[in-house]
């Protein structure tokens, strides 16, 4: 399994955002190959907090080829008040069970 965690401050209230997340950006991430979750979580008022879990890096890496020029250009970047932190690695302890 293979984690990405991104840092988002945004000018908008991140509740404002959850709605999208859920009924659009969501379904397009299970479309993809080896999407396996998805975490988003409200920080603080203006700062989200992304957890993706994926099958492998290489997954991980094609999701962000589609996500990111598409759903996440249109409907977070542009709310975006500062660069994005992102971090990403391989799980290596997990409750679930580990396949990659």
């Amino acid at each position: 399994m293979f984690a990405v965690v991104n840092h988002l401050y945004l000018n908008k209230p991140v509740d404002e955002f959850r709605d999208a997340v859920q009924n659009e950006g969501l379904p397009l991430l299970q479309s993809l190959q080896g999407f396996r979750d998805l975490y988003f979580i409200k920080a603080g008022d203006d700062h989200a907090i992304v957890v993706l879990l994926w099958e492998t890096g290489a997954d991980a890496q094609n999701g962000a080829s589609v996500f990111g020029p598409t759903w996440f250009a249109k409907n977070l970047a542009p709310f975006l008040k500062a660069e994005q932190q992102r971090s990403a690695g391989p799980v290596i302890a997990s409750s679930q069970s580990l396949t990659s």
